[in-house]
């Protein structure tokens, strides 16, 4: 009797761990366009031009390019406009 008690709790705190896991929020990463000087996050609609130019690059959530440009996602080329 005390093995099963201790298989249901091992259960029972398994099964919590991955639920609290699984609903944990996950922040989206950001869209960023560098307009020369300084980078600005990308709002609503925009298209990137035929170009070998850096049209966006996605950053990790919470990161601000402007303090520290590297470790971005991914990156589109092309000339921005929105």
């Amino acid at each position: 009797m005390k093995r099963i008690k201790l298989n249901f709790a091992a259960m029972a705190f398994l099964l919590g761990t991955g639920v609290a896991v699984a609903s944990t929020a996950q922040t989206a990463n950001a869209k960023w366009h560098f307009d020369g000087s300084k980078y600005v996050e990308v709002t609503g609609n925009y298209s990137c031009e035929s170009s070998a130019d850096q049209c966006t690059r996605t950053y990790p959530a919470g990161q601000n390019p402007n303090l520290n440009p590297d470790g971005y996602i991914s990156q589109e080329l092309g000339i921005f406009a929105q």
